[in-house]
């Protein structure tokens, strides 16, 4: 994956929702899922149409949700899911691992980390337009559109 680039994955969630393989998120719980690489995490951020920042539904308002997924807890959750074994000594033998991956593979097993996960959040912003939301998440670097 390119690095501090978000990547939009809403297809790709939908994909493995009709594969039945999440089962944390549903058909319309966000409008669109976006996942970025960083230094030691992983970005994932989802906007929901219609949501003030309490959660509360209000028309006209856009909720930027971020969460962060430690890579370490990453690769203890592909070693799980996969039946792999990895030597982590440090962050190189890490980041090498992460590497290593399809990127198709990085972003399937972000999204159902964060699935089996619940669907934390680290924080959230409201916004007032999609325009708005995807400025929040952007940060003036680019999406990638429809990975």
């Amino acid at each position: 994956m390119e690095f501090a680039k978000y990547y939009k994955v809403t297809n790709k969630l939908n994909k493995l929702l009709e594969q039945k393989k999440v089962f944390s998120y549903t058909k319309d719980y966000c409008k669109d899922l976006f996942i970025c690489e960083d230094t030691h995490i992983f970005w994932i951020c989802r906007i929901l149409e219609g949501y003030n920042e309490e959660y509360e539904k209000e028309d006209g308002k856009w909720l930027v949700e971020r969460n962060k997924i430690d890579k370490y807890d990453f690769i203890n959750f592909i070693e799980e899911k996969h039946k792999e074994k990895f030597i982590v000594k440090h962050r190189q033998d890490r980041d090498n691992i992460i590497s290593s991956l399809e990127d198709n593979f990085v972003i399937e097993n972000v999204i159902l980390f964060d699935d089996d996960q619940g669907l934390e959040n680290w924080d959230n912003y409201e916004c007032e337009s999609y325009e708005e939301a995807i400025s929040v998440i952007d940060g003036g670097h680019g999406i990638i559109e429809e990975y």
